[in-house]
């Protein structure tokens, strides 16, 4: 007895000494969440125990209260073929999720052949085989709550690839109208450079302007044409942007929203630990972690003694349906045991490997972290100056209009030069052009800011 049991004892110890530790994967380096926000610390943060049911139900595309840009972020959803390409990946590994937990269970073949030779009769051969490696060490389980990790590491990064297309789509789509309102500034601009060269014009024919004022103001029309077409340009390549966001041929007819018209004040902001929950990208990121340690331990115990049962009938016949009458079979049972002795150090390189890699993913993890955090302060510190910003610039482009009327009068009465007139229209297109790009970039950052916090832009979005 002991004789037979000696061999299995010293695969044990050798396999033991073999076996490095398990990689330690230090936690701790993940930064700890904060109770509230540095760049908004007057803002009481949503948590589970103040959350809002009717917050939950609302995506944050209904704040703008655009019903078409609604429509073009769920046209979006259904068309849009890099999210369709990440949810072929989900569903690719789904299936790599069964096939990894097929190994958990025994696997079962039936082969059959005829052999049909001169002068003799047709014989039929029948082989039925079934084999199983018995899970020991937990290899096998370990590797399919690795592929059940991935599963919901792709479930999640889909999420995020659909909150990141609709904060696309919803900038694709002011930027559209952005286009749209600087191109019909650039149409007025141009009426007004016009407007300019005709009373210079006049002006030179009453002998009251020298021909110098009359180039200087052609020069500002043919400054402010180019300008135009560059606007119309800019206007059409958002349109298919937009359009190819959306996934539509970009034939540059994409309309984008009536005017750049600011959503509701600020919502009410999520947690920082409710971020490290809710964020898909960080779901995604931490999921990673989970099955980059259970293949680490798989590598691990690649090196002990794996033990493995089989099982094969087998039957011989002149007949045809003799294949599937179990009475015909003769049955073998079997049992191995398998011990990696030598293998090149391949194993312990595995090994060493792959708890590498699970260290590699954590510290991932642990930046994604802080680089989620950044995310949100930055767009928190920026809707009060963004704020202050937009209302600064739209009284110097109405200023900068009212100047423009009065250097205009008073040129026509002969109190003000072409100079001065072409600076005032120079300094109200920029000041008009500003005011649009603020608008722009206020709507930005409150999209962003929703992407960051890992709002839902629709309702029920989560459900797939």
């Amino acid at each position: 007895m002991h004789a037979r049991v000696t061999p299995f004892i010293m695969l044990a110890l050798l396999s033991g000494c073999a076996v490095r530790g398990a990689p330690e994967l230090d936690r701790s380096i993940i930064p700890i969440a904060p109770d509230g926000w540095s760049a908004r610390p007057d803002l009481e943060p949503i948590t589970a125990s103040n959350a809002q049911p009717a917050r939950e139900s609302m995506g944050w595309i209904d704040s703008f209260k655009d019903e078409e840009l609604d429509s073009a972020v769920r046209e979006a959803f259904a068309n849009n073929r890099n999210l369709q390409s990440v949810l072929a990946q989900l569903q690719a590994s789904r299936a790599a999720m069964r096939v990894a937990r097929a190994d958990l269970f025994p696997s079962v073949d039936l082969s059959g052949r005829a052999t049909d030779t001169e002068n003799t009769e047709t014989i039929f051969d029948g082989t039925l085989e079934a084999s199983w490696e018995v899970d020991i060490w937990g290899r096998n389980l370990a590797l399919a709550r690795a592929g059940n990790a991935d599963r919901r590491a792709a479930a999640a990064e889909f999420a995020a690839a659909r909150q990141a297309l609709a904060a696309a789509v919803a900038q694709a789509w002011f930027d559209r109208s952005a286009a749209r309102i600087s191109m019909d500034l650039a149409t007025s601009d141009l009426e007004r450079r016009k407007d300019t060269l005709r009373i210079t014009d006049a002006r030179f024919r009453a002998g009251l302007a020298s021909r110098l004022d009359v180039r200087l103001a052609q020069v500002a029309v043919s400054n402010s044409e180019d300008r135009l077409e560059t606007a119309l340009r800019t206007a059409k390549n958002a349109a298919r942007a937009l359009e190819i966001l959306i996934g539509r041929y970009p034939s540059g007819e994409a309309a984008g929203a009536r005017e750049l018209n600011m959503a509701q004040p600020l919502p009410n902001v999520t947690a920082p630990v409710s971020v490290l929950a809710g964020r898909p990208d960080l779901i995604a990121a931490e999921a990673r972690v989970d099955a980059a340690g259970l293949r680490a331990k798989d590598a691990r115990h690649a090196m002990f003694p794996q033990l493995s049962l089989s099982f094969e009938a087998t039957t011989r016949s002149g007949n045809f349906g003799d294949l599937f009458d179990p009475s015909t079979y003769i049955n073998a049972l079997s049992a191995g045991l398998l011990q990696p002795l030598f293998r090149g150090g391949a194993l312990l390189a595995e090994a060493d490997r792959q708890g590498a890699l699970a260290k590699s993913t954590l510290f991932d993890y642990a930046q994604a972290t802080l680089t989620a955090f950044q995310e949100v302060e930055d767009r928190l510190d920026a809707e009060a100056i963004v704020a202050r910003q937009v209302a600064s610039a739209a009284t110097a482009a109405e200023e900068a209009r009212a100047a423009v009327n009065l250097t205009r009068s008073r040129y026509i009465n002969g109190r003000s030069t072409i100079f001065d007139l072409i600076e005032a229209q120079t300094t109200a297109i920029a000041s008009e052009t500003r005011a649009i790009e603020t608008r722009r970039a206020q709507i930005e950052n409150r999209i962003n800011l929703h992407l960051a916090l890992g709002d839902e832009p629709l309702p029920n979005i989560r459900g797939l």
